[in-house]
């Protein structure tokens, strides 16, 4: 009997029921995570469905909205740039330098990379060699690769030392 689960990116898992509890690696974009005792559902029941909130529309009053900024329209990609969802992928397949991949599409999200996003930021596991400085949004991109162990050694170019990875990006390891 098989195990169906899915990966913290969504995609849906089927693995061998001896592997309950240990780590998995999604065969589609490569993020790690812990595969479940049983079977995951992603569907919702009918009672918490019927606990979902319901949109209540509201009326703006025209001087607030008078008030609020103009929002204007995106810069568009260039037209031979390859899509967030093909450069995830390439990072993911390791087909692609994650410093080059991770481009302009990048959206800065945790506090310690977004708090000095000019910073070089480097990698690396104990006893190994460092790796290439990264800027912020290829930091990002591998942080949500999910392609932390949990074992790595994070440094940033305004750090004396360097810090494990389980306290500056908890919230990303497996």
């Amino acid at each position: 009997m098989g195990i169906v689960s899915f990966c913290p990116v969504g995609h849906r898992v089927k693995v061998k029921a001896h592997l309950a509890g240990k780590k998995g690696v999604c065969p589609t974009c490569g993020a790690t995570f812990r595969i479940p005792r049983a079977t995951a559902t992603p569907s919702l029941s009918a009672a918490a469905r019927k606990r979902l909130p319901t949109a209540v529309v509201v009326s703006l009053d025209p001087d607030v909205a008078a008030r609020l900024p103009l929002a204007g329209p995106l810069e568009p990609a260039p037209a031979d740039a390859p899509s967030e969802a093909d450069r995830m992928a390439d990072i993911a397949a390791g087909e692609s330098d994650i410093a080059t991949a991770a481009g302009p599409l990048a959206v800065i999200r945790h506090p310690a990379i977004a708090a000095a996003p000019g910073l070089a930021w480097c990698l690396a596991v104990p006893g190994g060699t460092a790796s290439e400085p990264m800027d912020a949004a290829a930091m990002q991109a591998w942080l949500d690769a999910r392609k932390a162990a949990g074992n790595e050694l994070v440094w940033r170019s305004d750090w004396a030392d360097w810090k494990p990875i389980s306290g500056v990006f908890p919230e990303y390891l497996p």
